[in-house]
């Protein structure tokens, strides 16, 4: 582990140039005297749905608010607040209701981490510890890829209290030597909000495992680096952690004690950055100590802050000019993200004016193509409100440094299911991208992104042609509007592609192999590309192979976009060995259509015979089995020696399912249903039957029904999953599908998954280990809905509970495989 401390250098520059920008006769940078003002014991929390008339209306809540959820289309804003914040909202002209579904969703408790596992709740957000400890077990496994570095102190551990380091983790190939474009990601920086630190987490972890497995994370690793702050506010994050278990008010700001009381103490991190800080006269943030939104005493006056400013002045250097217009340069690399939650959004400077950025036009481009990947809403910020002293208008004002933040899903803390089938999958796409084009972030997006990229046949004997797919596409951009000013993102025909067998393209010794188009013409946006590989001057072993395209952007700057990458692997003639065998039912020894895979190679049995075959590289590999209703089967090592031939005959074991309704009307349920679920013709997926609360066209307004199933005894099961299909039609951030699980009757409810918002079927898939035992365990769909705007409503299909464990195995075990300790 390497620690660094780096002195921040003076940056008034930075200051004056926003000052002029924004019209601020004169920027307040010194310290300010504050009293310290009383606050109340924390009041029950309350979720309200607020309609108004004036933007002026959102702007003055968002000076009191430390979160607002809007839909500008509707005039509607949702917010977490208490009854003193209710009648705020009063007094400035909203009509107020209180959401009653999110209220008790927002008051009960919600175990994290090690204190989850302890009382055998949900366990998919670690705890500031477990985070460390994640980061440090990844340096000590890859140091080749990964090293910790401690930036500077929280709050606590500044004032000789118990506290934490902030703690940066740097990942790149150290074999390759840069300089390197950067990403640098911060998450979690207001305490309360616990689906960002995972997610950066876990793309961190995905990075390294997928190291020389996946070729495109392979290449970004190689000649990028990652860093990235997963706990930006550690102090504040301790006191949110304890408060979900209490159901107290959520903690947004860091742990500074010298202003407010009680339980409103704190600063505003994402108010105290030193660009714009205080430039908005008080509507961008808070001079109020115990508003959620006190920017603090004086800029960058926190250490988290100081921290933070330093580190990324010592990555990112400057590349703007002294004038408020001044646009850093097009080929300026590098990507500044603040990751928040929530509100489904893809935001870009400014947030103190709505002006436009100097750069604000390659800024649009970038947040559309990641709000293609995220599904979110792509705007300056200042669509959303006036915000100042923030972490991206630092960045970007200061430093050039294309910036973004990323509002994820719908809740300060989403259910484990919906985080890790929705949020979490979605924004690793997002992030990809971003690390995709961190080379040049102002002109990449703007060209065609090459994706879809096959080399067949997947292992090539040396002397042999290779044959290259690949797909040039100009049009995955966001559709979403982003007021106050749409833009329809500007689609360009493919002109052409090309490839470059182990050396990328922004090497000057690269050297191009032309691709064409498949279909004989380029004259589409999108464009299947390809071409024959020869080999026979290639040694044996893997390639990483670059693909990139062109369009008929006329700034032609912006007409080439990103690369994508695939392995071409070659082998001596003499050395290719084959792997072949048969994948059976364990309880039958019929044949199992299935997928085998040897790390990235993959084969196929015949559904007839079960019998595969699978040629390889000399090596030491994993062989995976899977089949649809099977448990997967894992072996290894798998040995491979030269010219060799293997035979692995696997048997596969049966899910037992304890619970499966088809969604059609004639069909018997396991469910009880209160009105208005109601399992209807034509509502499932591709028209079959399925459950629906509603008609189909409309749902009713004020609803709160459920579908629960009968008591199911899984008490011999050790692992239990639900799966099901989804179709979520609902009005977003109002309107919700919703699962909950228990392990008894007497039990209370558990929320695992929650959905809006989405007209599309999903296939969901949601391990339960919560019910892995239990003798009468529940499971139950509900749907909530407000007074307003109704839709096609929340959809259901092909509902299974799937489980497994040793009775469930051994009873399919005649010929004693499972007896004698195999276990796939």
């Amino acid at each position: 582990m390497a620690t660094v401390a780096r002195a921040a250098p003076d940056r008034a520059a930075g200051i004056r140039r926003l000052v002029g920008a924004f019209g601020i006769a004169a920027a307040v940078l010194g310290a300010a005297s504050i009293a310290v003002a009383a606050a109340p014991p924390a009041p029950e929390r309350i979720v309200v749905r607020a309609e108004y008339d004036r933007p002026d209306q959102v702007q003055a809540a968002a000076a009191t608010f430390g979160h607002l959820v809007l839909d500008p289309d509707a005039r509607v804003l949702m917010v977490e607040t208490d009854a003193f914040g209710r009648r705020r909202l009063e007094r400035l002209g909203f009509r107020v209701e209180v959401v009653d579904e999110a209220t008790r969703a927002v008051n009960r408790p919600q175990p994290i981490g090690e204190l989850a596992k302890a009382i055998g709740g949900l366990v998919c957000y670690r705890t500031v510890e477990e985070t460390h400890a994640a980061m440090d077990a990844l340096a000590a496994a890859r140091p080749d890829l990964v090293d910790v570095i401690d930036i500077g102190p929280s709050w606590r551990l500044s004032q000789g209290l118990t506290g934490y380091q902030l703690r940066v983790i740097r990942v790149t190939n150290e074999a390759i030597p840069g300089p390197k474009p950067k990403l640098f990601v911060m998450s979690s920086v207001h305490a309360r909000e616990y689906t960002p630190a995972e997610t950066m987490t876990r793309f961190v972890e995905r990075l390294v495992r997928e190291h020389g497995r996946d070729p495109d994370l392979t290449w970004m690793v190689d000649h990028h680096e990652v860093h990235a702050l997963l706990q930006a506010n550690p102090d504040g994050r301790k006191i949110a952690e304890a408060q979900w278990a209490s159901t107290t008010a959520g903690q947004r700001k860091n742990a500074n004690t010298n202003f407010c009381a009680a339980t409103r103490f704190g600063i505003d991190l994402n108010r105290n950055y030193p660009f714009g800080w205080n430039s908005t006269g008080g509507q961008g943030s808070s001079g109020d100590p115990c508003s959620d939104t006190f920017r603090g005493p004086a800029a960058n006056s926190e250490p988290e802050t100081n921290a933070v400013t330093a580190y990324v002045r010592s990555i990112f250097p400057d590349a703007r000019g002294e004038n408020p217009t001044d646009p850093a340069p097009d080929d300026t690399p590098g990507i500044f993200i603040d990751i928040h939650s929530y509100s489904r959004l893809v935001l870009w400077p400014w947030g103190a004016t709505s002006t436009v950025a100097p750069n604000g036009g390659p800024l649009q481009t970038l947040g559309r193509r990641l709000a293609w990947f995220n599904a979110y809403r792509p705007q300056q910020s200042t669509g959303l409100y006036l915000t100042d002293g923030t972490t991206i208008d630092f960045a970007y004002g200061e430093l050039g440094v294309a910036s973004l933040t990323f509002e994820l899903g719908v809740a300060f803390f989403e259910s484990c299911g919906t985080f890790q089938s929705t949020v979490l999958p979605d924004n690793l796409r997002a992030l990809t991208y971003a690390l995709r084009v961190a080379r040049a972030p102002y002109l990449l997006p703007a060209g065609p992104e090459s994706r879809a990229l096959a080399i067949t046949p997947d292992l090539v004997v040396r002397g042999e042609p290779a044959m290259l797919v690949a797909t040039v596409d100009d049009t995955r951009f966001s559709t979403d509007p982003a007021p106050p000013n749409p833009v329809i993102q500007p689609q360009h025909p493919i002109v052409g592609a090309e490839a470059f067998v182990g050396t990328p393209p922004w090497h000057p010794w690269a050297d191009p192999i032309p691709l064409a188009a498949t279909d004989g013409a380029f004259d589409s946006p999108s464009e299947q590309v390809g071409a024959s590989l020869p080999t026979t001057a290639l040694p044996a072993g893997r390639h990483l192979v670059y693909v990139r395209g062109r369009d008929a952007n006329t700034d032609t700057a912006r007409a080439t976009g990103p690369v994508t990458a695939g392995f071409l692997r070659i082998v001596e003639a003499s050395d290719v060995a084959l792997l072949s065998g048969r994948v059976t039912a364990a309880a039958t020894g019929e044949p199992v259509a299935a997928t085998i895979r040897v790390d990235d190679l993959v084969a196929s049995s015949n559904p007839a015979t079960g019998a595969y075959q699978r040629r390889l590289a000399p090596g030491s590999f994993v062989l995976e089995v899977e089949a649809p209703g099977f448990e997967p089967a894992r072996i290894a090592p798998l040995d491979v020696a030269p010219g060799a031939a293997l035979t692995r005959d696997v048997s596969l074991y049966r899910w037992c399912t304890r619970l499966a309704d088809d969604g059609e009307p004639a069909s018997t349920t396991p469910f009880t249903a209160e009105s208005p679920w109601q399992r209807r013709a034509g509502s499932g997926v591709g028209g079959s039957g399925g459950w629906i609360a509603g008609t189909g066209t409309s749902y009713p307004a004020n609803a709160n029904a459920s579908l629960t199933s009968a008591a199911l005894d899984l008490s011999a099961d050790s692992t239990v999953v639900l799966r099901f299909e989804q179709r979520c039609a609902t009005q977003a951030r109002f309107d919700f599908g919703i699962v909950e699980v228990r392990a008894s009757p007497s039990a209370p409810w558990t929320e695992v998954h929650r959905c809006e918002g989405d007209a599309t079927w999903r296939r969901i898939e949601l391990p339960l280990p919560q019910l892995a035992g239990a003798n009468a365990a529940q499971i139950r769909f509900r749907f909530t809905s407000d007074a307003s705007t109704s839709s096609q409503g929340f959809a259901l299909d092909d509902i299974v509970l799937d489980a497994t464990g040793t009775a469930c195995r051994a009873a399919q075990d005649p010929g004693g495989i499972f007896a004698d300790g195999f276990e796939p």
